[in-house]
């Protein structure tokens, strides 16, 4: 706890490049940020899942040995502990946790799926998922509610947001299909995130860097559009993005929409988007109707794509992966601006931040 009495907490960061997870902390007072240790992970990790008490951590590596590492936090000290590592069949680009923490969520971009692990199965050095579900084209996330009862998924490059209900019994769980809900052509949903509530899913769009605003019924798991956010101004000198490949023209891929992350702020007045190509972090503002109004953006750490906000709303943590330092900005209560007020060395590749209150 800092001086002032708000919580110092940890950003914990996986390195791409590096094949490492490095934590810091940041002081709850002032924002300060400070390198405390990096721990080996593995070639190319990537997504990482927090448990529900912040006491386990889960990354998953996308290299040649895919794997989920996984290591107790110390959260006291923000030190981590390799506990086990499993090796997995496939490439996931977005893993999360139920809350109850014991089946585990991926989505796989290159193999076009998404699937359930048993979580304490990664204890036994290979792991076989309990369920594979195929035909999400280009899928990239996919997260559970916080009553368990649902998970919702996106499926990039068929613009489709799926929700699938969590069916449990006394030792298994499966996902079974509720809604198949299209987006706009061209819109390439990327990450989702829940409203503070969870009665609103915001969707970002990997193309244009905008969010699709969903009501969602709580009961049933059903999605309905609600809205999507204006193209930002601060993005009017890109074009619209599109399906990315390895062969694609350097001057193409700098004058195109590049978006990745999307986060709301606790108090869900205000939501972020991270856009890549012009290493910005692009503010709206949730209207009285729910809707998104621009509110303007922040420069930020070369092309970021992974960011994160504090529990208690004052602090945004943001690193670029192609960038070798780690950023914190204050946020603005009234107005969502963000302004910075540190920055460290990290490491190459940074994509990934998870964030665990200092006790």
């Amino acid at each position: 706890m800092s001086k002032s009495g708000t919580a110092s907490f940890f950003a914990i960061v996986s390195n791409a490049v590096d094949g490492d997870v490095a934590v810091f902390r940041v002081e709850g007072a002032t924002g300060g940020i400070e390198r405390l240790a990096r721990y080996p992970a593995g070639d190319t990790v990537m997504p990482m899942a927090l448990s529900s008490d912040g006491r386990v951590l889960h990354a998953a590596t996308r290299g040649a040995q895919r794997s989920i590492v996984t290591y107790a936090v110390d959260s006291s000290t923000g030190d981590l502990t390799h506990v086990h590592t499993a090796s997995i069949e496939s490439s996931l680009a977005y893993v999360s946790l139920t809350p109850s923490d014991d089946w585990l969520l991926g989505a796989s971009y290159g193999e076009n799926s998404v699937s359930l692990y048993r979580a304490d199965s990664l204890a036994n050095g290979a792991v076989e998922p309990r369920q594979v579900i195929d035909g999400f084209v280009h899928a990239h996330a996919v997260i559970a509610s916080s009553d368990g009862r649902f998970a919702y998924a996106t499926s990039l490059g068929s613009d489709v947001v799926f929700c699938f209900a969590i069916v449990r019994n006394a030792h298994d769980a499966k996902l079974e299909l509720v809604q198949k809900l299209n987006v706009e052509p061209g819109f390439g949903p990327r990450h989702l995130r829940f409203s503070p509530d969870e009665k609103t899913l915001y969707v970002s769009s990997e193309f244009r860097a905008t969010v699709a605003v969903f009501s969602r019924d709580s009961e049933t798991g059903t999605l309905s559009a609600r809205s999507v956010s204006p193209r930002a101004p601060a993005l009017a000198h890109l074009n619209d993005g599109g399906l990315r490949t390895a062969q694609i023209d350097p001057a193409t891929a700098a004058s195109v929409v590049w978006g990745a992350d999307v986060q709301v702020t606790p108090d869900g007045r205000f939501v972020y988007v991270a856009e890549r190509t012009s290493s910005r972090l692009i503010a709206y503002r949730v209207t009285a109707e729910g809707s998104l109004d621009y509110a303007g953006y922040t420069d930020t750490e070369a092309q970021p794509r992974g960011f994160r906000i504090d529990p208690s709303g004052r602090f945004l943590v943001a690193c670029g992966e192609k960038s070798t330092h780690v950023a914190v900005y204050a946020i603005d209560a009234d107005s969502g601006a963000l302004s910075a007020v540190s920055r460290c060395a990290g490491g190459l590749g940074a994509n990934w931040v998870e964030i665990v209150v200092q006790t």
